[in-house]
């Protein structure tokens, strides 16, 4: 069963990068750097809630990745979510122009498709066999605080106009 917490952290996944390529299309390269960083890792909450992992930190988001990719066998998914952390820090310096902005776009939208995919299939078992997965799961496994998982009092994830 899919949990509403995760179902609206993918909805504002989806709003993020379809926000991210109206800013690229309008030339702001900082705010569309920054809208598809948020795209990507509200992607990721979205496929960490379901799992009742762990991801209110920034370090956790790389964790999550980093644990489906070894479920999964995918580490083209560590690759991806790089590319969208550059962009993250694009947002600070504004070095990279408009077709690396685009080519971190295009990543997002990828990686963020096949988090969709994958937030829909069952964990598969997995044991940890070094340290660092070890460590990585007792973070993403520690109790989470059950009370996040109400959203009926959050705001709507796109804006209402004025009037409704």
């Amino acid at each position: 069963m899919v949990s509403a917490l995760s179902t609206r952290y993918a909805e504002i996944s989806q709003l993020l990068i379809e926000q991210a390529q109206e800013e690229l299309d309008r030339g702001d390269l900082i705010q569309a750097s920054e809208k598809l960083w948020g795209a990507t890792a509200h992607a990721v909450k979205a496929l960490a809630q379901e799992r009742g992992w762990n991801h209110s930190r920034h370090d956790l988001l790389g964790d999550v990745v980093e644990q489906i990719a070894d479920e999964w066998g995918r580490t083209d998914l560590i690759t991806l979510f790089g590319s969208a952390s550059i962009m993250h820090n694009n947002f600070y310096e504004h070095r990279m122009g408009v077709s690396r902005v685009q080519v971190g776009i295009n990543d997002s939208r990828t990686l963020i498709g096949e988090l969709e995919a994958l937030r829909a299939e069952p964990p598969r078992p997995f044991t940890p066999q070094t340290r660092d997965q070890q460590r990585r799961l007792r973070k993403l496994t520690r109790s989470p605080d059950p009370t996040e998982d109400d959203v009926s009092d959050l705001p709507p994830v796109r804006p209402v106009p004025p009037g409704e």
